[in-house]
């Protein structure tokens, strides 16, 4: 029997069960498939950019790489409560870069991003990444940034346009 074909509370309860590689994984199979995977709550959860694109539900992360280079496969670290090392390994199966990925989670959880932690990326992905929020979304929680890229023309328009609910930190 086909998955689609099943009544909307099956096909809703299915969805809540997987975790967020598998409903990443799940949306790229169709279009359709894309626009029920809300179905499962996602906007419960939260994601934040760091060294990792990192979605957490409850006391669970998942923490996505940010590759530097286009590969067919993105590795997900999971954690509990951000302890270490690693409770589980798993894969997306992604060949754009991780920019699109981000894109594609926003969209098909639709979910904010809330916070952007610039401590332990570089300045092009941090840039990168905020041109991409200020398309998605007009404001955001969190946002930690470094003092050298406040000088920078097309971050400080970034961050003119953007919304920051709680907290600015510019460090040294």
């Amino acid at each position: 029997m086909k998955f689609l074909r099943f009544p909307m509370l099956v096909i809703k309860d299915v969805l809540k069960n997987l975790d967020p590689v598998d409903l990443i994984n799940l949306s790229l199979a169709s279009k359709k498939m894309g626009h029920l995977i809300p179905l499962a709550g996602t906007d419960r959860f939260k994601v934040d950019l760091e060294h990792f694109l990192i979605i957490s539900i409850n006391d669970k992360q998942y923490n996505i790489e940010l590759p530097k280079n286009v590969s067919s496969q993105v590795n997900v670290m999971t954690t509990i409560d951000n302890e270490w090392p690693a409770r589980d390994w798993l894969k997306i199966y992604w060949n754009k870069k991780w920019t699109e990925l981000l894109v594609h989670i926003l969209r098909v959880f639709k979910c904010p991003l809330t916070t952007v932690n610039s401590k332990s990326m570089g300045n092009a992905k941090l840039i990168e990444a905020m041109q991409i929020l200020s398309a998605e979304q007009c404001e955001i929680k969190k946002m930690y940034l470094p003092q050298d890229l406040q000088k920078k023309k097309s971050l400080r328009n970034i961050i003119e346009n953007l919304n920051i609910t709680e907290r600015l930190i510019i460090t040294r």
